[in-house]
């Protein structure tokens, strides 16, 4: 996100800088905040809405390398001076949110994402919230859109970008202009080649939060204000026309552009060159110019900042607070809030920390040190207290304790290229290994509830898990590793004559129609069509994607077959409207209840309906001696509703992935259960299946 838009007017003690004010940069602002906002409110259509971001680190590259410039030339860049400028335009504002958004997640978040938001505080007040964020994605992570500081992470690229460039500037100021602008675009080009690279070779969350993969777009701006592209003298007609590709460059990134565009890559040229077009020969002549000029339009620009630092955590806690996605409205109500907060912030928060007569520079520094010292106090305490659990009835915190995933996940999931091969695949509890589950993450922690099963038999488990990975036998897919990891162990598993027993299951409905979170209670039906890598399949229907799905998964059932082995489907596992950790607590401290009919969370028909494709096709299977189907359904869920909670004990871990108590009672009261309590097997085997049908009879009363 860009800093707000710059006084135009610096005094310090050696004089004054004037710098040429341009309206329809502030117009341009305009162009990117909303973008962002209505994108991150999944309104207006505006599936690329995210580059606004993008935009802003043009602007920002700009404007700022005019200033050290300007500076530099007029030889009183100060680095005291330069930084005590960012501290005015960034801390007081920043400060404000952090206050509200501190004070609304102590009252509103649960001890576990209270703990997380402490964490990420740290991190913004160190302007390290873009590794926070890297280091902390993945399955264990609040989901994204409801983390309310996540935004902040554009920030922080910025705030790095400032530690070295304008020392690098100042330094290199003796070699010349020419050269200098040579050293810069040299780094922008190695910057933009990682980012593709990065993209290639999907290391996604690296190359979207790290700033080596970023600062191409901030020197993209640096290059325009080094090289003077703002003031070349061309002729309006040509001013006019090339200032008109940029805006169309950028617009067409915002609707064009969506979740599946490699990002940032060669495809974020689009709206960067496009926002240089603009601030190169998008002036006040021209009809870009004028139109980015007018009231309406350089108005919003000037509080995007404070737009910008608000929107996220108003959107963050309308979901953590919602079941299911937010209607349409209460995004419009929360964006109108966003615009108000924006107003008082700028006018009294903004404009008078800008003020040097008002506000001295002794006292922006004490601000600034106080501030970060009073949210570091409270992120660490946060942290170490874990989330300050006792702001809850403890009750809660005894359902959020049972919310646990298998110890094994970690040490025995894979993901990636660079995967766990079948052969080196963990395998517990014993060596004499005649099992084996194979399916994506949603079989980790079954894998570790029939391990422990067969413990007590002495017989062990091979635990082959893929994470977001589908049954890719016979077509490929972008997700890294996972077509050839499917392979790999379909193949692996049938020479192994050992393993007798195979457990295979998937989230197919959500690879086929897309995540329920974003559209429950509706039933998504996202296309899959973009979820594959093969060459010539961008004009395939969803339905012949949905059918090659098919096909493929039951190739691996009939290989398995094939090789003698009795094999285990696990149909689909029921979703969540909300995470279980959302769900379990109540709206508030001063609440009393959680958030969600724990016992009645899913309707049976919401259950149905999402998986109506992969029900008919599952059933389809030849069922006998050798094949043997495991519902979900019909053991967790009544015939109304399916649970997040029994006996005060968790189901799930998050939305979808059962908890090891959930999957114990799925395979206890399953076929598997059946078989392995049977008459001179374990008797710890034969006490587990009657308690998991003594849960199943309090559901069904």
């Amino acid at each position: 996100m860009s800093l707000p838009a710059l006084t135009l007017t610096f005094s310090d003690n050696k004089g004054t800088l004037t710098l040429r004010y341009r309206k329809e940069i502030d117009g341009l602002r305009t162009v990117a905040v909303l973008p962002v906002i209505f994108f991150h409110a999944g309104l207006l259509g505006m599936s690329g809405g995210y580059v606004g971001v993008d935009i802003f680190f043009v602007i920002s590259g700009y404007l700022i390398t005019t200033i050290i410039y300007e500076e530099i030339e007029q030889g009183r860049f100060s680095i005291l001076n330069f930084y005590e400028r960012r501290a005015r335009r960034i801390l007081p504002a920043l400060t404000a949110v952090l206050v509200a958004t501190t004070v609304a997640a102590l009252l509103l978040m649960p001890a576990s994402l209270l703990k997380t938001y402490s964490q990420s505080l740290v991190s913004v007040v160190t302007f390290s919230s873009n590794v926070f964020f890297f280091l902390s994605s993945g399955y264990f992570s609040t989901a994204s859109d409801e983390m309310p500081l996540l935004h902040t992470w554009s920030l922080a690229v910025e705030e790095q970008y400032y530690i070295f460039f304008p020392l690098m500037m100042s330094a290199l100021w003796f070699l010349g202009k020419v050269r200098l602008a040579l050293i810069v675009l040299f780094l922008t080009f190695f910057s933009l080649l990682l980012a593709n690279y990065m993209a290639i070779k999907q290391a996604v969350d690296a190359n979207f939060y790290l700033i080596f993969s970023r600062a191409w777009e901030l020197f993209v701006g640096s290059l325009i204000a080094i090289g003077g592209f703002d003031r070349l003298p061309l002729a309006v007609k040509t001013r006019n026309i090339l200032s008109i590709v940029g805006i169309v460059f950028v617009i067409c990134s915002v609707f064009i552009f969506d979740e599946h565009t490699p990002f940032p890559s060669f495809y974020t040229l689009l709206p960067v060159l496009g926002a240089a077009l603009v601030i190169c020969f998008g002036d006040n002549k021209t009809l870009v110019g004028k139109v980015l000029s007018v009231r309406p339009m350089v108005s919003v620009g000037l509080i995007s900042y404070s737009l910008y630092l608000w929107h996220q955590p108003l959107f963050a806690f309308l979901r953590m607070k919602t079941v299911g996605e937010p209607a349409h409205f209460l995004f419009v109500v929360a964006i109108a809030l966003t615009f108000a907060l924006a107003v008082a912030s700028y006018r009294h928060v903004e404009k008078p920390f800008r003020n040097k007569q008002r506000i001295p520079r002794k006292q922006v520094f004490q601000f600034s040190a106080v501030s970060i010292a009073l949210f570091l106090t409270f992120g660490f305490s946060g942290h170490v207290f874990d989330g300050y659990e006792s702001r809850f009835d403890q009750r809660y915190q005894r359902y959020l304790d049972t919310a646990t995933f298998s110890p094994k996940r970690r040490q025995c999931h894979t993901v990636g290229e660079n995967y766990l091969k079948p052969d080196r695949a963990c395998t517990y509890f014993s060596s004499d290994v005649s099992w084996a589950i194979f399916g994506d993450s949603h079989m980790v922690e079954p894998a570790y509830a029939l391990a422990k099963m067969l413990e007590g038999a002495n017989k062990g488990l091979l635990h082959l898990s893929f994470s977001g990975c589908p049954p890719a036998l016979l077509f490929g897919v972008k997700e890294p590793g996972c077509s050839k990891w499917i392979d790999e162990s379909t193949a692996y598993l049938e020479r192994k004559n050992k393993i007798e027993n195979v457990v295979l299951g998937f989230r197919y409905s959500s690879f086929l129609f897309g995540n329920q979170l974003k559209t429950y209670p509706e039933i998504p039906n996202r296309s899959p069509v973009k979820l594959l890598s093969e060459p010539n399949t961008e004009n395939l229907s969803a339905q012949a994607v949905r059918e090659m799905y098919w096909e493929s998964f039951r190739a691996i059932v009939e290989r398995f077959l094939a090789a003698g082995k009795q094999v285990y489907v696990i149909y689909p596992i029921p979703e969540l409207p909300t995470h279980i950790k959302k769900g379990m607590m109540p709206f508030s401290v001063f609440s009393d209840g959680p958030v969600m009919d724990l016992e009645r969370s899913t309707p049976a028909s919401f259950y149905l309906s999402r998986n109506e494709f992969i029900l008919k096709k599952l059933d389809s299977l030849p069922y006998g001696k050798q094949l043997h189907a495991i519902k979900p359904f019909e053991i967790l869920c009544s015939e109304e509703h399916c649970p997040a909670v029994l006996d005060e004990t968790a189901l799930y871990f998050d939305d979808d992935h059962l908890s090891v108590p959930g999957a114990q009672l799925l395979l206890a009261a399953s076929e598997i259960g059946e078989q392995l309590a049977a008459p001179g097997k374990t008797s710890a085997i034969a006490e587990s299946a009657p308690a998991a049908l003594g849960n199943i009879a309090i559901l069904q009363h």
